[in-house]
C-alpha cells in the first residue's frame, strides 16, 4: 500500500505556472510598422547597388536624397525635430516595457482558470435566460468588469399588477448571477427588467 502510494506520488504532475493572460504590449505594432520601414529601406538599399554597379538602368535614391540635404545647417527647427524625435523615442521604449492589460478575469478557487469579459457576459445570459420567470434575456459589456443584463420577465397573471413581481424576477436573477458568477470572477453584474407586452 505505501509502495503504491509512493509510486503515484513520483509520477504526480507539477502544478501548471500561474500567469496571468495579458494583451500584448503596445510596442508590439509599433515594431511591426517599423520593422516594415526598415524591409522598405533595404529594398531601396538593394536597388541603388544594383543601379549604382550598373546592372540595371536608373538613379540612386539614397545618394540623391543626401546631395539635397548639402546645405543644410543646424537651427532651431531641426533641435524641435530633434527633441520631438527623442520624445517619441522614450514614450516608445516605455510601452515596450509597460506589461500588456490582463485580458481575462481569474476564476475564485481555481488559479489557473481564467474567463475572457466576453465569455462572462456569455454565461451570465445563459444563466439568467433559464432562471424561471424570465422570458428571454440579452447581456452587454459596460467594462473589463462590469455586465449588464437585460431580461424580459413574465407578465404578472390577470387582474394582478403588482409591480412587485418583475422586481422580484429582477432580484432572483440578480442574486444567482451575483452567486454563481460575480462571486468567482469578480465581475459587477447589472441586471434590467422589462415586461413582456400584454
Amino acid at each position: 500500500m505505501t509502495t503504491h502510494a509512493a509510486e503515484v506520488e513520483k509520477v504526480a504532475l507539477p502544478a501548471a505556472p500561474r500567469s496571468r493572460p495579458r494583451r500584448a504590449p503596445l510596442a508590439v505594432p509599433t515594431a511591426i510598422v517599423l520593422a516594415l520601414v526598415l524591409i522598405g529601406l533595404a529594398v531601396v538599399a538593394v536597388r541603388d547597388l544594383v543601379v549604382g554597379q550598373g546592372w540595371a538602368a536608373g538613379t540612386p535614391v539614397v545618394s540623391t536624397s543626401i546631395d539635397g540635404l548639402g546645405g543644410v545647417r543646424a537651427s532651431v527647427g531641426l533641435a524641435v525635430a530633434g527633441g520631438v524625435l527623442a520624445i517619441v523615442g522614450v514614450v516608445l521604449l516605455w510601452f515596450a516595457l509597460r506589461p500588456g492589460r490582463r485580458t481575462h478575469l481569474r476564476v475564485t478557487g481555481a488559479p489557473d482558470l481564467w474567463l475572457s469579459p466576453g465569455a462572462v457576459a456569455a454565461i451570465a445570459q445563459e444563466t439568467a435566460d433559464r432562471l424561471p420567470g424570465v422570458v428571454s434575456a440579452e447581456s452587454s459589456l459596460r467594462a473589463r468588469r462590469r455586465v449588464v443584463v437585460d431580461i424580459v420577465a413574465t407578465a404578472p397573471p390577470a387582474g394582478s399588477e403588482d409591480p412587485q413581481e418583475r422586481a422580484a424576477v429582477s432580484e432572483r436573477v440578480r442574486a444567482v448571477l451575483d452567486d454563481e458568477i460575480g462571486r468567482l470572477t469578480g465581475a459587477s453584474i447589472k441586471v434590467r427588467a422589462t415586461e413582456v407586452p400584454r
